[in-house]
């Protein structure tokens, strides 16, 4: 660890010793993602801090993704469970079950395998005979309630709504994702290059894999051989055999298999050929991390450091202040032009905005440049803020069909990095392409944010005039019950406007109802709330 932590500290000076930014020799500045024609591309791992670790890719376009992981999130995408069916749904085609939450997993029909469930040989069961259906037989046909189940979580709770289930368990590896429920066995669809997609179909027929169980090699396995992905799928069987055992003996509900902590899923996840380092803040994370480079990826292990400088990580390298930029409203490109981003519950939309570009010889090539950039970026935000469900991209308007086909290709390019799986229509005449994106967890702003209780999230509130006749109105019908002393508390700063700008209409209450209204300040209240109580008086 002391050589490894030596060499980082004379890779620092090197750094701080660069005079010229755009020497392609030297190295980064302090502070800098991207100043040298050949950038760094970083994995950075900020984990001091127990409650929540974070992870940043940093690479040529500066931050690249983030994510972000609290401890107290307990239910993670890719957990298993051994489960109960709480209660059966037949107009949804879905089942609930309990698998140890605050609320319960949902459980579609298409996620359950035929007929009843699948794992018959380690879970206990009714005895049921199979009904002959045309097609996937119908939820109440595979599950009842109370049965035993084995499933994974898809989707993590999203605001109200528990978590996504599947009865189709798959185990990530680091080349291979082993699946037990099914023989399918091929290549990452994101491998597009034809003769590595024929290269690693002979390596499949080279593998020896348990029966009745399927696999696919990730984009992590290009360019492995037959003994590096044999010995990934040797690995995964005897985990699922682990997992399998337990399943037979625990009792329900219970967590059979959970997730590594995101230290070690951002190695086995986000670390490419093309990473240069992987630099991370936490002894004891170091430590795990180094473990498993050492067990899954050795060739990797001379690039991990450990970051021991006062200055925090993310500041180091300029990522927190690319973090606080990740939650504007709008995002400015390189031509001049913008992207203003709005998401709801279910819908992200995109505007491509021409801001303040200056119009060059062609109109046309000028609004297809800023497209391709906002294509670009669009893609890179949705990637970045971890946005998900139907998302909407309101391009400029472009008569050609050639220059749309132009921006799908941009948008379709940054995509390749997105681990979510994406699926998008051609552009409009509209100019408007409509795509979906996975959502597997909450955005990364919902993470970290919480909705304002003033105006619930809305980024709004009541203009003072509104609030004035309110006030009017509230006090008016409170005198038409009754008489008496009556006091209106408001917040400080509505009390003090108000108490001017409406005390003609509240004297003119006052005589007419012959009574006493007082405006007090409560700071403990909402801009907008209106308390009153009466403190003397009769009916």
């Amino acid at each position: 660890m002391d050589a490894l932590h030596r060499r980082f500290v004379l890779s620092r000076k090197r750094e701080r010793k660069k005079k010229d930014p755009g020497e392609k020799s030297g190295a980064p500045i302090p502070g800098q993602l991207s100043d040298r024609e050949t950038p760094l591309r970083r994995v950075l791992m900020n984990a001091l801090d127990p409650e929540q670790l974070r992870v940043a890719i940093a690479g040529p376009t500066g931050l690249e993704e983030l994510y972000i992981e609290r401890s107290s999130n307990g239910f993670t995408h890719g957990n298993i469970y051994k489960g109960k069916v709480q209660n059966i749904e037949p107009t949804l085609q879905a089942a609930f079950v309990d698998i140890g939450g605050e609320k319960n997993g949902f459980l579609h029909a298409s996620d359950v395998i035929p007929p009843f469930g699948g794992y018959d040989d380690i879970l206990k069961r009714r005895k049921r005979k199979d009904k002959k259906t045309q097609g996937r037989p119908p939820i109440e046909d595979m599950l009842y309630k109370g049965q035993e189940v084995l499933v994974q979580i898809t989707r993590e709770q999203l605001a109200n709504k528990g978590p996504s289930l599947t009865t189709y368990v798959s185990l990530p590896g680091r080349y291979l994702v082993l699946m037990p429920a099914v023989s399918k066995r091929g290549v990452s669809k994101k491998i597009n290059d034809d003769k590595e997609r024929q290269s690693l179909k002979a390596v499949l027929e080279k593998l020896e894999p348990p029966k009745n169980m399927g696999y696919i090699i990730r984009t992590a396995g290009m360019g492995h051989g037959r003994e590096e992905l044999q010995r990934d799928l040797d690995c995964l069987n005897r985990l699922w055999e682990a997992i399998r055992e337990r399943a037979k003996k625990a009792r329900l509900p219970v967590a059979l298999y959970q997730e590594s902590d995101l230290v070690v899923r951002a190695i086995r996840d986000f670390v490419y050929d093309d990473a240069d380092e992987i630099v991370i803040d936490s002894a004891d994370g170091y430590e795990r991390a180094a473990r498993f480079l050492d067990a899954f990826m050795p060739e990797f292990r001379d690039k991990l450091f450990l970051y021991r400088d006062g200055e925090p990580i993310f500041d180091r390298y300029g990522v927190e202040e690319a973090i606080e930029k990740t939650f504007d409203r709008s995002v400015r490109l390189p031509s001049g032009g913008e992207i203003v981003i709005e998401q709801t519950e279910a819908l992200v939309a995109i505007d491509v905005n021409t801001g303040s570009f200056r119009r060059g010889d062609s109109t046309r090539e000028t609004i297809l440049a800023m497209n391709r950039e906002a294509a670009a970026e669009a893609a890179r935000q949705l990637r970045l803020r971890d946005l998900g469900g139907l998302v909407m991209i309101d391009f400029i308007d472009m008569s050609d069909a050639s220059d749309r086909r132009a921006v799908e290709d941009a948008f379709r390019q940054a995509s390749r990095r997105d681990r979510a799986r994406t699926t998008f229509l051609p552009i409009s005449q509209l100019g408007i392409m409509e795509m979906t994106r996975q959502r597997v967890r909450q955005s990364v702003k919902k993470t970290l944010y919480q909705p304002c209780p003033c105006c619930d999230g809305t980024g709004i509130r009541k203009s003072l005039e509104v609030l004035g006749l309110e006030l009017i109105r509230k006090i008016r019908a409170l005198f038409g019950e009754r008489n008496g002393f009556l006091t209106v508390r408001l917040h400080p700063d509505a009390a003090l406007a108000l108490s001017n700008a409406k005390r003609e209409a509240i004297a003119e209450i006052e005589r007419e109802k012959g009574g006493t209204v007082t405006l007090a300040a409560d700071p403990g209240l909402h801009y907008g709330e209106i308390a009153a109580n009466w403190t003397d008086g009769g009916n």
